[in-house]
């Protein structure tokens, strides 16, 4: 009697041997399951990563604004000078009247192009002189920085999404 053959050609002994043609069945459709959620996990962190990236620029855009409400409603000018530069922030001292010399923890909005030393034209609040912004800069200026960001990470993400289709990993029939 001839030993029965599977599709590869392979020899298939006695009923024995079903169990481990079985158990690889059962582990190519566990694989296979798994393969489709880590693409539908990968696929849910992608979105979740572009539309965090795109609340975070509005959010900063939004508090942007709102600083600058805050100064409009009750502006005082002055001169400053730009004691530091980094980075990330310009730090600047000037005297927000009465005698009160002001240097903000967290620098002037909207610092680009300061260099130390140099005297500038600062607009701030008076309630909180801490709220101090560079005269004629307003918060967008801020729009392209903000929106850097989203611009990269949004195309990526979509590129990530479409690479986890389940149509790009739909097996061969």
């Amino acid at each position: 009697m001839p030993r029965p053959s599977d599709e590869r050609g392979a020899t298939v002994t006695t009923a024995g041997s079903a169990r481990p043609i079985r158990s690889a069945r059962r582990r190519s459709a566990r694989q296979v399951r798994r393969a489709a959620l880590t693409r539908r996990v990968v696929r849910i962190v992608a979105v979740v990563v572009a539309l965090f990236s795109l609340v975070v620029a509005l959010l900063i855009l939004l508090a942007c604004f709102i600083n600058d409400q805050r100064i409009d409603q009750d502006m005082g000018s002055a001169t400053a000078t730009v004691t530091e530069v980094t980075d990330r922030r310009a730090a600047v001292e000037f005297d927000a009247g009465g005698g009160q010399n002001v240097r903000p923890v967290t620098g002037v909005f909207y610092p680009t192009g300061l260099v130390e030393g140099q005297r500038v034209q600062v607009e701030f609040r008076r309630a909180n002189p801490d709220l101090v912004r560079v005269s004629g800069r307003s918060w967008t200026v801020a729009v392209v920085p903000a929106l850097s960001v989203p611009a990269v990470v949004v195309p990526l993400a979509a590129l990530v999404y479409a690479a986890t289709s389940p149509r790009v990993h739909r097996p061969s029939s």
